[in-house]
């Protein structure tokens, strides 16, 4: 059985609803909260980090999102994604503030089907195309766990279906990888994560040097070789935390972490929780997010 709870906030007209996520090994994406509001002008949230992929779809109005020390300004027909323990702010305009669905979400295969809607490169936004079918699927997630209507196969179709939508929009426009090196580089990370990979391994498979690779993976991702092979790692984990009964020491050392004490310390210090805390993350009741202090 899959629960639900439901927040509800009138002044806003927000509603937001969290599962019990009973559905694991029949996807390797995981939806764990949805919602829509119409926000207050000025109303803002954060600086805070999220424990999963958090993705806000404009449907109205404009405001602006601020993330790794950039701001900026979105309005409707426009998606941004916030990542998992990842320092952002949002606000609402004060004129004509917006309105947006989101749906909170993770899994092993969430990092390349974001790559592949072009939410994982230089900006954390794309534009999309506003269809009767794409708000139909938006709608029909927090519709269905509102009234819990749905079954965990229809919710994920529907996700699914947004994502189609999302990468039919970006194929257009969107230029290919540098060459196949890039290409060739993250496939290779994520078929040796777990073994002691090192970025001097990657570029003498691909056959560049360490420099070339490197502005390849800022290029592309804004971050280094190996910060994408750690937060590739990293984000493994938490999936086999949420979805596993396997040890701490197990996910750590499968993921490639040679020092236990090491990862948990890292673990705490990315996400604020410990990995056995993390575990027992469920929904509102500890951590979709968590305030930062300034």
């Amino acid at each position: 059985m899959t629960e639900n709870t439901v927040t509800s906030t009138p002044l806003n007209n927000r509603m937001e609803f969290f599962r019990n996520v009973n559905y694991r090994g029949i996807s390797s994406l995981i939806i764990f909260f949805a919602g829509k509001e119409s926000c207050l002008p000025s109303h803002h949230f954060g600086p805070a980090v999220r424990a999963q992929y958090l993705l806000h779809f404009i449907v109205k109005g404009k405001g602006r999102f601020s993330v790794n020390n950039t701001t900026y300004h979105l309005s409707e027909n426009q998606a941004f994604l916030i990542q998992p323990n990842i320092p952002t702010y949002y606000t609402a305009d004060s004129e004509e503030p917006w309105e947006y669905i989101w749906i909170g979400f993770d899994g092993q295969d969430a990092q390349t089907i974001l790559q592949n809607c072009g939410l994982l490169g230089k900006c954390p936004f794309v534009d999309y195309v506003p269809s009767d079918a794409l708000m139909g699927c938006l709608n029909n997630i927090v519709e269905g766990m509102k009234n819990q209507t749905a079954n965990d196969y229809e919710l994920l179709g529907n996700l699914f279906m947004i994502f189609g939508f999302l990468t039919h929009s970006q194929a257009e426009s969107r230029q290919p990888l540098d060459n196949d090196y890039l290409q060739k580089a993250v496939l290779y990370i994520k078929n040796n994560y777990h073994k002691n990979l090192n970025v001097q391994d990657i570029a003498d498979y691909v056959g560049i040097n360490r420099s070339y690779l490197y502005r390849l993976f800022m290029q592309e991702f804004s971050i280094s070789p190996k910060k994408y092979i750690f937060d590739y790692r990293f984000h493994v984990a938490t999936d086999l935390l949420s979805n596993t009964n396997m040890t701490v020491s197990a996910i750590a050392l499968s993921c490639g972490f040679t020092d236990v004490s090491a990862f948990c310390s890292q673990f705490r210090k990315c996400t604020g929780f410990t990995p056995k805390q993390y575990r027992s993350i469920d929904g509102e009741k500890q951590g979709t997010w968590k305030p930062i202090e300034l």
